[in-house]
């Protein structure tokens, strides 16, 4: 890897690199942020970071170091995100045992015999995440309140655990997530039941090698990936953790998933109320099992399954409730070494059966969307103050960066007055292009709905793609598309939210301060407001016009 003088010089010699060597430098140095490109860039690109506190738990044989059942891949994701996102990661590393230590440059802290309650003050953090493997009857009575508090203070939780009931001494007694996930309510026949190791009906998702049929416990460490059935929303939009840029996946949907022999399972969505406020979990993918499938030609001791489905993903938005969001997910194998990079899969000792020698592990195009499910959990179910504070240089580097205006106007100063609503529309669609293409379409569109929200909450609401509420309204006679297309009402307001920065001397000045940073929400929300309200007014008089010239009784 070159080191910052060599980055220097090459920097300094742009100019001679060829055009791929030229953008190859300029993303990488734009990862790194080294000093010397302070002078070449404006002074709000330094400016301090969003801190996102992230706590991860884990125990039994589970840990943070590089072997089988080790954790060190899933964490380079906050690497990513701190080098593309305006977040600055802080993690905190917990074992209800002992692990090795992480070597992760973002670990901050790692705790043996962890506890929720004389470890950490878990209210500081804005992300927790659950790996269990050991069984039990969950979390100790002094600790449970704990992760209570926290949860319904507006803290995200990740929790899974594997087949069985593994995982339910870390997981099984936290309320929501207890009912989003089986743990230890399973059916009790292991021939029957769905979760457990070597029944017709486990979960088995494993698929076999590229031109083989015969399956063995390490083709989970492959090359070959489980596909998964994303559900899909109103928009054809996936639930925004499975939303991938299209630049990446031209879907724009991440359907792979890593394959193990016997995963876990959530279970039926179910309704929570909380705060007064009513919300309903929803699955959001589903994983299949192919018939017949067994260990080593049925030498392996697991009896040959019979095809069936599982929900393998789920979620719940708390935040309908004033409270934290929830990620549950069928098995900590889609998060591991083993299945990740294949480390460990060379005599792993999980049976006799495995291929002989150390699996490839994941291909880089589907590792590439996976690392994203990881990412989009982080993102999704963290407290909202980081999130509110990402979202300002959102804004600013839309305004500064991207050109939206001068792409939308014929007259790129003309007074907002002035301006038609078609073309504060156009700056919004161009927004969200942009966004779509460089996070990913579910996130631009949540973007745009959390803008929204702090206008008018039951519009924001309505246009909620993946509003459990809409979602569960029985209306047998309603069409499955609504009449209008409110987006452009969005779209308006997002416009002229753009506008508004550009007509603050101080914001859109390359002077701008960090205060003045702090008062981009603010002014970008005059400016939605401005866009929402002429644009309903134009609704207004061509709903009149609909009614008068077709004599419309409504």
């Amino acid at each position: 890897m070159d080191n910052l003088k060599e980055l220097e010089l090459k920097f300094k010699n742009i100019h001679l690199l060829n055009r791929e060597d030229r953008i190859a430098l300029t993303r990488k140095l734009e990862l790194i942020r080294p000093d010397f490109l302070k002078p070449y860039y404006p002074k709000w690109w330094w400016w301090k970071r969003c801190d996102v506190r992230v706590l991860i738990v884990t125990d039994g044989g589970l840990n943070f170091g590089t072997g089988a059942g080790g954790l060190s891949e899933f964490l380079t994701i906050f690497n990513r995100l701190q080098a593309t996102t305006w977040n600055n990661y802080q993690i905190t590393l917990g074992h209800r045992g002992s692990s090795v230590p992480s070597t992760n440059s973002l670990v901050v802290s790692q705790i043996n015999n962890f506890n929720f309650q004389t470890s950490v003050t878990l209210n500081t953090f804005d992300q927790v995440w659950l790996f269990g493997i050991n069984s039990g009857s969950g979390l100790s009575a002094t600790e449970l309140p704990i992760m209570e508090n926290y949860m319904n203070g507006g803290g995200g939780v990740f929790a899974t655990g594997d087949h069985g009931s593994l995982g339910s001494a870390l997981c099984g007694n936290i309320p929501r997530v207890k009912d989003m996930r089986f743990w230890t309510d399973l059916p009790s026949d292991i021939t029957d039941q769905n979760a457990a190791m070597r029944g017709a009906f486990r979960n088995d998702t494993n698929r076999p090698s590229s031109g083989s049929t015969s399956m063995f416990f390490d083709n989970q460490s492959d090359s070959i990936p489980q596909v998964i059935a994303p559900r899909i929303f109103s928009g054809g939009l996936p639930h925004p953790l499975l939303s991938i840029s299209p630049s990446i996946r031209p879907s724009a949907i991440i359907d792979v998933m890593p394959d193990h022999p016997h995963e876990g399972e959530c279970k039926p969505e179910r309704t929570f109320s909380v705060n007064g406020v009513a919300v309903t979990s929803q699955n959001i993918a589903t994983s299949f099992v192919l018939s017949g499938s067994t260990i080593n030609n049925g030498n392996g001791g697991k009896t040959p399954t019979i095809a069936h489905s599982f929900p393998s993903i789920g979620v719940w938005d708390g935040r309908l409730a004033n409270v934290g969001r929830i990620v549950v997910d069928s098995t900590w194998h889609h998060f591991v070494n083993i299945n990740l990079n294949g480390e460990g899969s060379q005599g792993s000792g999980f049976s006799n059966d495995d291929l002989a020698g150390r699996q490839t592990g994941l291909n880089a195009n589907d590792y590439t969307a996976i690392k994203q499910y990881f990412m989009n959990i982080a993102t999704w179910m963290t407290r909202r103050k980081p999130y509110f504070c990402w979202r300002r240089f959102i804004w600013i580097e839309l305004l500064r960066n991207s050109q939206l205006i001068e792409a939308s106007l014929n007259n790129p100063i003309e007074k907002i007055e002035k301006i038609k609503l078609a073309d504060l529309a156009s700056i919004g669609s161009l927004a969200d292009e942009i966004l779509s293409s460089k996070y990913s379409p579910a996130f631009s569109r949540e973007f745009m709905l959390d803008c929204m929200e702090n206008q008018n909450q039951e519009f924001s609401s309505m246009l909620n793609n993946w509003n459990p509420k809409s979602e569960n309204d029985d209306k047998s006679d309603n069409y499955y598309e609504p009449w209008i297309n409110f987006d452009l009402m969005l779209y308006t307001s997002i416009g002229a939210g753009f506008i508004a920065l550009r007509d603050d001397k101080n914001i859109s000045s390359d002077q701008i301060s960090e205060k003045d940073l702090d008062r981009i929400s603010e002014v970008f929300a005059k400016g939605m407001s401005y866009g929402l309200d002429k644009s309903v007014q134009n609704f207004g008089l061509n709903l009149k016009g609909l009614t008068k010239s077709t004599k419309f009784k409504l």
